[in-house]
Order: C-alpha cells, then sequence, then structure tokens
C-alpha cells in the first residue's frame, strides 16, 4: 500500500512538472507579427520614428520612439504584454509624448518587426537590449529612465530595474511572481511550486530599491486584482497604486483615460 501511494504520489508530481512546463511554453506568448497591427501612423497624435537594435545573441529587435518637444525630460521604456504588438500601444506613447513624455516601446522577438521568436529566457536580453539602445543611441539618462511594464512585460521591467540603473518603474496589470501567477490560475493545482524563481517582479523591484506605480482593474479577467495588490502590498520601497473599478485588462488607458495619463504623468515627472 505504501509503496502504491508513493508512486501514485511520484506520477502526480511528474505529471504536475510536465504540465507547468506545457503551460509555459504554450500560454506565454502570443505575438502578431508584421503585417499584423494597425502600421499607419498618419492617425497619431505624434508620429514616431523606427529604430532597430540588437540584442546580444544576435536578434534584430524593432521599436519606435514617440519624442517629446523637451529632448531632457524622462524616457518611458515601454515593454509590452504578451499579445499583439507595438501598433496597440502606439496610442498611448503619442499621447505621452504629446504631453511632454517621451516614450520607446518596443517589440520582443517574434513581435511585429522583430526577429525571432519569443522565449522567456529571450526576452530578458530584449528588455536589457532596449534599455541598453535608449543610453547609448536615444541618449537617455538612467536616472531618466522609467521602465514601464504591462502584464508580461511588469516582471521584465522589474528585471532591467534590478540590473540597471532606472529612475522608477510603472507596473500596470501585472503579478508578484510566476508562482502566484500559476497558482492562481490554475488553483487549486499548486503549479507554482514548480517555478519558485521565476519572474519574481516583487523581489526584482525591491532590489531595484526606486519608486514604483502599480496599476490595476478589479475587473481583470487575466490577471485577478487580487494578485496586483499583492504585488503592491509585497513593496518595501517608495510606491503609489491606481486602482480601476471599471477596467479589466490592460484597460485602464481605454476606461478611465484622463485619469491614467494624469496619475502616469504626475509620477513620471515628479522626480
Amino acid at each position: 500500500m505504501t509503496r502504491s501511494i508513493l508512486l501514485l504520489a511520484l506520477l502526480a508530481l511528474v505529471g504536475l512538472v510536465a504540465f507547468s512546463r506545457y503551460a509555459r511554453r504554450a500560454s506565454m506568448f502570443f505575438p502578431d507579427r508584421f503585417p499584423i497591427g494597425l502600421w499607419d501612423i498618419d492617425q497619431l497624435p505624434v508620429p514616431p520614428e523606427d529604430h532597430y537594435f540588437a540584442t546580444r545573441d544576435g536578434v534584430r529587435l524593432h521599436g519606435w520612439l514617440f519624442r517629446a518637444p523637451q529632448q531632457n525630460g524622462p524616457l518611458i521604456v515601454w515593454l509590452h504584454g504578451n499579445g499583439g504588438n507595438i501598433t496597440n500601444r502606439a496610442p498611448m506613447a503619442a499621447e505621452f509624448a504629446r504631453r511632454g513624455i517621451a516614450t520607446f516601446v518596443i517589440d520582443y522577438r517574434g513581435y511585429g518587426r522583430s526577429e525571432g521568436r519569443p522565449t522567456e529566457s529571450g526576452l530578458y536580453r530584449d528588455a536589457l537590449a532596449a534599455y541598453d539602445y535608449a543610453l547609448s543611441t536615444l541618449h537617455a539618462r538612467p536616472e531618466d529612465v522609467v521602465m514601464y511594464g504591462e502584464s508580461l512585460g511588469g516582471p521584465y521591467a522589474a528585471y532591467v530595474a534590478k540590473h540597471r540603473k532606472v529612475g522608477a518603474v510603472v507596473i500596470e496589470n501585472s503579478f508578484p511572481s510566476l508562482a502566484d501567477l500559476g497558482n492562481a490560475l490554475y488553483a487549486p493545482i499548486p503549479i507554482g511550486w514548480t517555478a519558485p524563481r521565476a519572474m519574481r517582479t516583487t523581489d526584482w523591484l525591491n532590489e531595484a530599491g526606486v519608486p514604483v506605480l502599480v496599476m490595476h482593474g478589479r475587473r481583470d479577467q487575466i490577471i485577478p486584482f487580487s494578485l496586483g495588490e499583492r504585488l503592491y502590498e509585497g513593496l518595501n520601497v517608495p510606491k503609489e497604486m491606481l486602482v480601476s473599478e471599471i477596467a479589466s485588462h490592460s484597460e485602464i488607458p481605454a476606461v478611465e483615460t484622463e485619469r491614467y495619463y494624469a496619475a502616469v504623468t504626475r509620477f513620471v515627472t515628479k522626480r
């Protein structure tokens, strides 16, 4: 009887690990490659500049820079979520530029006009490459860089803040860690147990030690609001939180437009 129980427990453990690996491969990235997307920029209030840059492993990435009239102010480096591409974020980036905040939104490998295919580890290199390019070619000062992590981009923005000098971080509709996200999405299966050190957004932000603005909608159907709340509560750095009572996943800019832009603009420019 004891051997049978141990065997069943072992099989369950193997099955849990296998399912976790499958879920991380199959459900993490949903890229739209060019020409999919809204690539017509004529309707944007600020036209973007095309920029191409390479990661340390030789992948050529594409981004749009929306310049602000004041060249020496803050620069948002926007790391978007797991779906679509930069064209979905262009209206927000253009609006920030119109309000005086330059914004550099980039496509990860396999998204938009960027080469390669997305992987969990590859996106860390993409995020660091975007930051390094912002300093080397866009001539941003480290203290003026604000990493913006939307959804899946949250842990990658936190990772950059941990490994590079930045002025602040904005986290929109993200999660404290991959373990927390997995446990929430697959409850009661403790799938997070298989990824104890992956995408540790809260820990990395605390190690970075810079101010953080957390934004989350209570109606988020993808990443539960409770995870955004847990992320915020776990921070022991200067922090602020914007809670939308009506927004679902990544909807705050659309459904609370003026409140969203006012909060981010104030947070980014007050340093």
